[in-house]
């Protein structure tokens, strides 16, 4: 099925907020990203199961840009997944009130690929894009579309933002006939409507602020289908609200400090909260520039109304033990890299993500969840402009 990772090539922040319009990029832009994750074994004494070992990703990316004329850039993206390891099918209380966990009993091994283009106008105040994605893994098929735009108003210092996304997806569960649950999700769809409004706003040269909120709707089969009984609402309506700031200093060979919050909410009783700092140094190195950006995030968030670790919960009831589900608190602490040398670009970026549930800090639960996942993150990639 479709994953929900922390996968993700990140470049280095930029070190400056340019205080004149958008104007289209000339350069064309080949990148390459290599990313491994790797999620730490589950809790030997806690784990039911013989299997221990979680998910390993490996992901390569291929990304061209380039001018189409004065006024046009298109971006796209190829993307090769692969996934091996096994993970979490259900977590419940054993006969001593202590929280067990059962894996998948054989590796799951999965290839993803992905296509995103996406075109951009420019115009004398602001942008009009679109985007066209398409997934396809082994037990799972995505096609999204979106839009988004900008306008820049009183005298180009506040910008306007907008977007607005659709998804189709359609489920196949590996080896359909071994439970209802896969059976039942067999040939299943979900869909996504997402929309954002946001505003930026230009401080003064050295510093911007800016603001936005998004609300998301989930509709169609939501449940995992890999889970023991996991029943799941047919609909999810998703808010967050989210501010950004970034200062720029003279520390050194410039610096930037980029520090944002956000707040989640959604219709199935979940909020979260979490709080990104990251600072992004440069060092100019005779012909090569070096951009080190150290970062720490937290988050924390409440569990959802039908998280139970009941075992075996009454079938017309909602339920799930999905650890995503559950109450926790968790540190992402991270270091990237880009240095810069004519028109190459070097990047190198490790990220290590820890949860606990009592990392919590609202709604925390007495219960342990042993399924919580902590994993590492490397990112070595390389962009060539010309």
């Amino acid at each position: 099925m479709k994953k929900i990772t922390a996968l993700s090539a990140l470049s280095a922040a930029a070190m400056a907020i340019p205080a004149q319009a958008e104007v289209a990029p000339t350069d064309k832009i080949f990148s390459y990203r290599y990313t491994s994750y790797q999620e730490s074994d589950a809790p030997r004494e806690r784990t039911f199961t013989p299997e221990l070992g979680r998910y390993q990703i490996e992901v390569q990316q291929f990304g061209y840009q380039t001018p189409l004329d004065e006024s046009w850039y298109l971006a796209s993206e190829l993307q090769f997944e692969t996934m091996s390891g096994a993970s979490p099918t259900q977590t419940y209380k054993d006969a001593n009130g202590k929280s067990a966990l059962t894996m998948s009993g054989a590796s799951i091994e999965e290839q993803r690929i992905d296509i995103k283009v996406a075109p951009k106008k420019y115009f004398a105040h602001g942008t009009a894009g679109g985007l066209v994605a398409l997934s396809k893994e082994n037990d799972y098929e995505s096609i999204a579309l979106g839009l988004d735009g900008t306008l820049e108003i009183f005298d180009k210092h506040t910008t306007l933002i907008g977007s607005l996304s659709v998804s189709n997806d359609k489920l196949s569960p590996t080896d359909a006939r071994i439970s209802a649950s896969r059976t039942e999700a067999d040939g299943r769809k979900k869909r996504s409507f997402s929309v954002y409004e946001g505003i930026n706003q230009i401080i003064d040269k050295y510093s911007s602020f800016q603001a936005g909120i998004s609300y998301t709707q989930l509709t169609g089969y939501l449940s995992d289908p890999y889970k023991f009984e996991d029943r799941r609402p047919g609909s999810r309506d998703q808010v967050t609200f989210s501010v950004q700031h970034k200062q720029f200093s003279n520390v050194l060979d410039g610096a930037a400090l980029h520090s944002s919050y956000r707040y989640y909410y959604d219709d199935w009783g979940i909020e979260s909260h979490t709080l990104d700092v990251k600072w992004a140094q440069s060092f100019n190195l005779g012909k090569t520039r070096l951009i080190a950006t150290p970062l720490v995030r937290y988050y924390t968030q409440t569990k959802a109304n039908f998280y139970s670790l009941e075992q075996n919960p009454t079938d017309d009831l909602l339920n799930s033990s999905d650890y995503r589900l559950s109450s926790y608190g968790a540190i992402t602490i991270g270091l990237n890299s880009e240095l810069k040398f004519k028109q190459w670009a070097l990047h190198l970026d490790w990220q290590q993500y820890t949860s606990r549930e009592i990392m919590a800090l609202f709604g925390r639960d007495s219960d342990e969840t042993p399924a919580l996942v902590n994993f590492s993150t490397f990112t070595a990639g390389i962009d060539y402009k010309f």
